[in-house]
């Protein structure tokens, strides 16, 4: 029992404190930092994901444990957003790929699993305090739509502008008001792939190797696109529910060809040995214009019959 205690007092509690400590620096700079939090929010997860998966499950849930607990005293809202965001997230990275699942397994059972506890989580606070969840998403967007366009008319934007301004935000709120479970979904897969990504570059410290896998070479089945094609049409029908349904699944089954997309861009920076603070530069450049995300969506959409990653063929001429 002494050398067990021995053990635990030697390898397991500094690798609990160093993962308990740095996960809970990075959440309170995520709930504390305006510009910057967002940041530190994407990473919150890793320092958990790493110790878990150097040092065993304990590790993990004792320091998830611990960091919950902690932030109970500061806030119980934000140690409950913790839990579900962060911790239960982190856990779940490290189980499925210790198990030898690749990436893209590990992303998609982590995210679904994550997804249904939060939603058993809702559907039973709703029931509780007599609420309806979705009605409580729809006022927080509405009152953030308020705040924005508070915020503008405060900064003296152009009485030309207003109305403009009103209707864009009008229109945005109403989109966000029905895809936000897809918009999501596609959230915790876009943490858990950076995460995971992180991981990558510090795999060289733990005890294991892992299933990483190559991003370049990621392809989505090629029956998704019958999905896509269905819930597309399944827009035509005049029917809210319905219309909603599709709108969710079409926005993730469109966000799953763009990282296909992005996989054929990264493996063409390969090809040509584009510097790494170019590839860094280009990448970001794609996920925040609106009009080249369309075109890595169509290239990992068309990749399916054009299939751009195969190896040209020499001609005998």
């Amino acid at each position: 029992m002494r050398g067990i205690a021995g053990l635990i007092n030697k390898y397991a509690l500094p690798d609990i404190v160093k993962g308990s400590a740095a996960t809970l620096a990075l959440f309170l700079a995520y709930i504390m930092l305006m510009l910057a939090g967002p940041l530190f929010g994407i990473f919150s997860p890793f320092p958990v994901l790493f110790y878990t998966v150097k040092s065993g499950r304990g590790v993990g849930v004792a320091s998830v444990v611990v960091v919950t607990f902690v932030l109970v005293a500061v806030s119980p809202a934000g140690a409950l957003f913790y839990f579900f965001q962060c911790g239960l997230f982190s856990l779940l990275l490290a189980v499925f790929l210790a198990r030898g699942n690749g990436v893209a397994r590990t992303i998609a059972s982590t995210v679904a699993i994550n997804l249904l506890v939060i939603m058993v989580f809702a559907a039973s606070f709703g029931l509780w305090q007599g609420i309806n969840p979705d009605s409580l998403v729809q006022k927080e967007i509405r009152d953030a739509v308020v705040q924005t366009e508070a915020y503008y008319l405060e900064h003296g934007i152009a009485a030309g502008d207003i109305e403009s301004l009103k209707q864009g935000l009008k229109s945005a709120a109403e989109l966000v008001g029905k895809t936000y479970p897809a918009l999501f979904v596609v959230c915790l897969g876009a943490i858990a792939g950076l995460n995971l990504m992180l991981l990558k570059r510090f795999s060289h410290l733990l005890p294991q190797q892992l299933n990483f896998g190559e991003f370049s070479r990621f392809r989505n089945p090629e029956k998704l696109i019958w999905v896509m094609i269905v819930s597309g049409f399944a827009l035509l029908i005049h029917e809210d529910m319905v219309t909603r349904a599709a709108l969710n699944i079409l926005v993730v089954t469109l966000s799953l060809y763009f990282v296909q997309g992005l996989s054929i861009v990264g493996h063409f920076f390969t090809r040509f040995s584009l510097p790494r603070f170019v590839k860094l530069i280009l990448y970001v450049l794609l996920v925040v214009q609106p009009y080249l995300m369309i075109v890595v969506v169509l290239i990992g959409l068309f990749d399916l019959w054009c299939d751009f990653r195969a190896p040209k063929k020499q001609e005998n001429l």
